[in-house]
């Protein structure tokens, strides 16, 4: 039953990109006025994995993203009204609109136990369909997005770590699944906000900027604010589309802006970005809403930096990048520490 729920979830996200893309396609009418030109949709990959940690294999796993976002386009359409809920969004941009389908994975400290330790963090896995609304301003960047997906069983985690655990050598086998999450359904509403510069400052031949934002979610698997900022240094650097702090609810278009004057064909950047959480709800730390699950005694506020490195050539972008967040639950042993690699290409 679990499997059947994970792959009707999957069947239904590849049909919305199917949707999405031909949407795309179908979509002739110019922007009005002088809005600026519109750039092509976007499609994406990014894994994080906490080998690039030092091979831990404790707390966030693991996490996937495949994700599609449109062509930019005038300020109208059928789902802007997502967007105008929100009445501080800077008039004169323009929308994007995007599908994800995503997977994370949490695991205990210890994975060779069948039955965990209750003080520690409880097996759990989320899978998720995304559709997102993205406004971008020549100095400010807003962004919608509506997750819908299950916790436990049904999101196919423990299928995914046994399977890979099995293929890469010297990997602990994971026996404590029998104590993960239960089944839940899960709804979270987020929000980000970035400011940004309209084009970088100089230093020497180098250009830099600074980008501060603010982020929250709401949900039954979600809810928290945060406050956090980022600087990047590099080369032909476009605008930015989206804080690079990575969270749960976090995915960062790598596109390039209408609004970049010099897009060229290589473009570079090393970045910094550090994000405060207050957090009211998390269902992977609190357990289930309304049945009897493992949990842990959570900490209400949580910090976390990260820091990497991106190459766009052309329409191709890469970025590899480092995460360290403080603990989440009392008890827990170590730092936070994953990597994350990300792929992105636009047409």
């Amino acid at each position: 039953m679990a499997t059947n729920s994970g792959l009707t979830l999957s069947a239904a996200i590849a049909a919305l990109l199917l949707t999405a893309s031909t949407a795309d396609a179908q979509e002739t009418t110019p922007p009005p006025g002088d809005a600026p030109a519109a750039s092509g949709p976007a499609i994406g990959f990014w894994i994080d994995n906490d080998l690039f940690g030092g091979g831990t294999d404790r707390y966030y796993s693991n996490g996937f993203q495949f994700y599609y976002f449109s062509g930019a386009r005038p300020t109208y359409g059928s789902i802007d009204w997502l967007a105008n809920l929100v009445p501080w969004i800077e008039p004169g941009g323009v929308r994007r609109y995007g599908f994800a389908f995503g997977q994370n994975i949490y695991t205990p400290s210890n994975l060779k136990v069948r039955n965990p330790d209750p003080s520690d963090r409880p097996y759990a896995g989320w899978l998720y369909g995304r559709v997102s609304v993205l406004n971008e301003a020549p100095t400010a960047v807003d962004r919608i997005d509506l997750d819908l997906g299950m916790v436990g069983p049904s999101s196919l985690a423990e299928q995914t770590q046994k399977t890979v655990h099995k293929i890469v050598g010297g990997a602990t086998y994971p026996e404590g699944w029998n104590y993960q999450l239960r089944d839940e359904p899960g709804v979270v509403l987020s929000y980000e906000h970035v400011w940004r510069s309209e084009k970088p400052n100089s230093l020497g031949p180098l250009e830099w900027d600074f980008s501060p934002h603010v982020a929250g979610s709401l949900g039954n698997v979600l809810t928290f604010a945060a406050v956090g900022s980022t600087v990047r240094l590099g080369g032909n650097m476009p605008p930015p589309v989206g804080a690079l702090a990575t969270r749960p609810t976090s995915s960062i278009p790598y596109q390039d802006s209408p609004y970049s004057e010099r897009p060229g064909r290589f473009s570079w950047y090393v970045y910094a970005s550090a994000e405060g959480r207050a957090i009211a709800r998390n269902i992977f730390l609190d357990g289930n809403s309304f049945r009897e699950s493992r949990s842990v005694d959570k900490h209400p506020f949580v910090g976390s930096v990260q820091a990497g490195l991106t190459l766009r050539y052309g329409r191709y972008g890469l970025t590899y990048a480092q995460t360290l967040q403080t603990p989440e639950f009392r008890g827990q042993k170590s730092l936070t520490n994953y990597g994350s690699l990300r792929l992105s290409a636009q047409f």
